[in-house]
């Protein structure tokens, strides 16, 4: 194999891992409905008694759903990381000022554009 394909071979395979990491985000997010659907119902004032059990439990619900957003975003940061280093740097010295990991403007989030 020369080395376009293993980068081909590499960039496939990528893709099928983030397939598969869909396919469970979006288990995840069946789990997510159903959970919040739970706490909807059970987590009020009839079912907990005294206020600092209402608030001692939903910070146990807050501190569950931030472990899983840094959980995720760790996750993508690694993806990011592998993709810049399949596909390198297109601006040779400009480093990442723009902050969007060598892809241009295409995730400029509403930034000035200069």
């Amino acid at each position: 194999m020369n080395r376009n394909d293993l980068y081909l071979h590499m960039l496939d395979a990528t893709a099928k891992l983030q397939h598969e990491i869909a396919l469970m985000l979006e288990a995840r997010v069946v789990e997510a409905e159903k959970s919040r659907n739970w706490i909807c119902h059970h987590i009020n004032s009839s079912n907990l008694e005294g206020h600092e059990h209402q608030m001692k439990q939903t910070g146990e619900i807050h501190e569950h759903v931030i472990e899983l957003i840094d959980g995720l975003t760790k996750m993508e940061n690694s993806l990011n990381r592998h993709m810049q280093a399949l596909l390198g740097s297109n601006d040779s010295g400009s480093g990442d000022s723009g902050g969007s990991g060598g892809l241009g403007n295409l995730f400029s989030f509403g930034e000035d554009e200069k």
